[in-house]
C-alpha cells in the first residue's frame, strides 16, 4: 500500500517523465490542443476547400453565380447586397476565426503563445512567419500546451497531396517561364514595343 502512494505521487511530481496521461477528446477547431506540420498543412488546405465550396454553394443558391458559363448575373446584384452580403460576411468571419485557430495550434507545437499569430499583420514580417509555421519543427516532447498530436492517417494523405500538387504546380510554372524566356523570339522591352505597336 505504502509503495502504491509512492508510485502515485511520483506520477503527479514528475509529468514529464512517468506520468501517464489518458489522452483527452481533441477537437481540431479548438485553440487548445497541438498541431504538427503535417496536420497544419493538412487543415490549412482542408480549409480553403471547405470555405471555397461554400462560397460557391452560397452563389448557386443566390443565384448570383451561374456555374454552366463560371460568369456572375448583373441583375442579381440587388440580391448579392442583401441577403448575399450577410452571407459572404458570415464565411469571411468563420474563415478568419478558423484559421487563426489553425496558427495558434501550430504555435503550440514550437510551445509558443498563440498571441504571436498578430505577426499575419505586419508587412514582410507576415512571410517570414508563414515560413516559419511551415517548415519549423514542433517540439517532440511534453510543453505547456500539452503532449505532441501526431498526424491522423487523412491528415498525412491530404497534407502530401497538398505538398505533390504544389511542387509539380511550382515545377510547371517554371518550366513554361523557362520555355517562354527561352525561345528568344522577345528579348527586351524595346523589342516588344517594336513587336507591338507601329509608330517603332
Amino acid at each position: 500500500m505504502f509503495k502504491k502512494l509512492i508510485s502515485m505521487s511520483s506520477q503527479d511530481s514528475a509529468p514529464f517523465f512517468s506520468r501517464q496521461n489518458h489522452p483527452s477528446t481533441d477537437r481540431a477547431f479548438s485553440v487548445k490542443g497541438r498541431f504538427n506540420r503535417l496536420s497544419y498543412i493538412a487543415w490549412y488546405g482542408l480549409l480553403h476547400f471547405i470555405f471555397l465550396a461554400a462560397a460557391i454553394a452560397l452563389s448557386l443558391t443566390l443565384g448570383i453565380f451561374n456555374l454552366s458559363n463560371a460568369s456572375f448575373h448583373q441583375h442579381d446584384l440587388a440580391t448579392f447586397g442583401s441577403l448575399g452580403s450577410i452571407g459572404y460576411s458570415v464565411l469571411l468571419v468563420l474563415y478568419i476565426y478558423f484559421n487563426f485557430v489553425i496558427i495558434i495550434r501550430r504555435l503550440h507545437d514550437r510551445n509558443r503563445s498563440g498571441w504571436l499569430c498578430l505577426l499575419l499583420f505586419v508587412p514582410v514580417v507576415n512571410f517570414f512567419f508563414a515560413l516559419y509555421l511551415l517548415f519549423a519543427k514542433g517540439d517532440a516532447t511534453y510543453n505547456s500546451y500539452g503532449h505532441p498530436r501526431p498526424a491522423t492517417v487523412i491528415e498525412k494523405i491530404i497534407a502530401w497531396t497538398l505538398i505533390i500538387l504544389t511542387t509539380l504546380s511550382i515545377l510547371a510554372t517554371a518550366s513554361a517561364i523557362s520555355y517562354f524566356v527561352g525561345t528568344g523570339d522577345l528579348e527586351n522591352p524595346r523589342e516588344i514595343i517594336q513587336h507591338s505597336t507601329e509608330y517603332f
